[in-house]
């Protein structure tokens, strides 16, 4: 299953941009994903990537609703294909588990 990191960034005069970051998390749950939160990307599991660019855009659409009138979203696909299953907490776990074992 491709991992997909999304990283939206509302051009605003605002110093925090955390309420339009939350609202575009809100429409990835709404939509039926569990996003993992980081501090600069929000990571879900998709099964076709063919949804990217409609959720992308109903960000977009959202976004500009709140008054925002330039928003730069970068997105990141990590689609292996011989692990297609994989998930994104189960990396992290693997991760910190190698951490763990360095100390």
């Amino acid at each position: 299953m491709p991992i997909v990191s999304f990283k939206v960034i509302p051009i605003t005069g605002e110093k925090s941009v955390s309420k339009y970051v939350a609202r575009a998390v809100e429409i990835l749950v709404e939509e039926g994903f569990d996003p993992i939160v980081t501090p600069d990307t929000t990571v879900v599991s998709v099964e076709d990537l063919s949804v990217i660019g409609k959720i992308a855009s109903k960000i977009h659409d959202e976004l500009g609703k709140m008054g925002i009138e330039r928003i730069v979203t970068i997105i990141m696909i990590d689609d292996r294909k011989d692990k297609p299953d994989r998930d994104p907490m189960e990396l992290v776990k693997r991760v910190e588990s190698k951490m763990r074992e360095q100390r």
